[in-house]
């Protein structure tokens, strides 16, 4: 059986634990099954699959190139570097010029990997984006968002399970309530080099973590199997 298990973490500036919650988390959205579908089913750039991505716009996804020239590409990645430096989804091909990688193929790392929001609207399973996602940064209402990792997977029999993490940091000059975490992951499209961002995930907090200035949060996501 495979399940999932949220943590969120409240942090005091020396890394002390100041509060834990811990809750299943019930709420991968329809594209996480969309771009499974799309590596699975080997889905060709002749005839790419159509998903919506974090901005509400209809993007075209497929998992190889029907040419000879393949290559790895940057579907369902999750791990992203921090804040704004740019997280590299490869489209399966090289790019004709720099400057078509600069701008198809890089997606904000903030963008990518677990995120967090202040909404409350309940999660339905065609939901794309955070009801109202937290941006990057130190101004009013904004955390700072670290890289996003994956901690390393380990089977402990009959259990085997590994760790998404990130850490929010508040600079802001104000508290934050957390009340929506969720999951970023790209999808890529090999005819036209570009890569999006796609919600894979969207759960509700409830009640809020309040994250006061110089405090951190840490979110974790950690899928686990039973065999």
């Amino acid at each position: 059986m495979l399940t999932v298990k949220l943590i969120l973490e409240r942090l005091d500036k020396d890394h002390r634990v100041l509060e834990r919650r811990e809750q299943p988390s019930k709420s991968f959205v329809r594209n996480f099954i969309s771009l499974l579908y799309c590596a699975h089913a080997q889905i060709q750039s002749g005839a790419p699959y159509t998903i919506t991505d974090i901005d509400g716009s209809a993007r075209t996804v497929d998992s190889q190139s029907i040419s000879g020239a393949r290559y790895s590409k940057g579907n369902l990645m999750i791990g992203a570097p921090p804040g704004i430096s740019a997280a590299r989804c490869l489209p399966g091909s090289d790019a004709a010029s720099v400057v078509t990688l600069m701008n198809r193929w890089e997606i904000e790392g903030s963008k990518m990997g677990i995120q967090v929001g202040t909404g409350v609207t309940a999660v339905t399973p065609t939901d794309t984006a955070l009801a109202t996602r937290i941006l990057h940064g130190r101004a009013a209402g904004q955390l700072e968002y670290g890289g996003c990792e994956l901690v390393g997977i380990a089977f402990v029999n009959p259990n085997g399970e590994f760790t998404i993490r990130r850490y929010f940091t508040n600079l802001s000059g104000g508290s934050i309530t957390v009340n929506e975490a969720g999951i970023h992951s790209a999808g890529t499209d090999y005819n036209d080099y570009y890569a999006w961002a796609f919600l894979i995930a969207r759960d509700i907090v409830s009640p809020g973590v309040a994250v006061a200035n110089t405090e951190l949060l840490r979110v974790s996501y950690v899928p686990q199997i039973t065999v």
